[in-house]
């Protein structure tokens, strides 16, 4: 249970395709991948502009399945390659639920799964 004054601490590491969660655990404090979330990719035929709605809605669902991660922590770290770091940061910035939130937002290379977990403990550390 979150103690009074006690932050809690997210990283996520997103791409166009999958974004990864990564926290400490509640009762080791150790970082850990939480959890995983895949972006639908639908496959819509017609017009560009029907493409393109889709496109846009798909990726609306897939920063909402994110944020629904992230809503109980204080403080939270996107990173990435590409955009999407940039385009999740827009998105949660237009929910009311991140209003009191500190969001921060880095680009990476690509990482492996031990070397995220670190970036994520080593940002909150300092």
């Amino acid at each position: 249970m979150k103690q009074k004054n006690e932050k809690l601490y997210a990283g996520v590491c997103v791409d166009n395709s999958h974004a990864i969660i990564i926290g400490a655990d509640k009762e080791t404090g150790t970082y850990e991948i939480l959890d995983k979330v895949k972006a639908d990719d639908s496959h819509v035929s017609g017009s560009e502009h029907t493409r393109n709605n889709a496109q846009h809605a798909d990726s609306i669902k897939y920063f909402k399945a994110i944020s629904g991660h992230l809503s109980n922590y204080d403080e939270i770290l996107i990173f990435g390659t590409g955009q999407s770091q940039e385009q999740l940061n827009n998105f949660l910035k237009e929910d009311q639920h991140f209003n009191n939130k500190k969001i921060s937002v880095e680009s990476s290379e690509n990482l492996t799964d031990p070397q995220m977990i670190a970036k994520v403990r080593d940002f909150f550390k300092s």
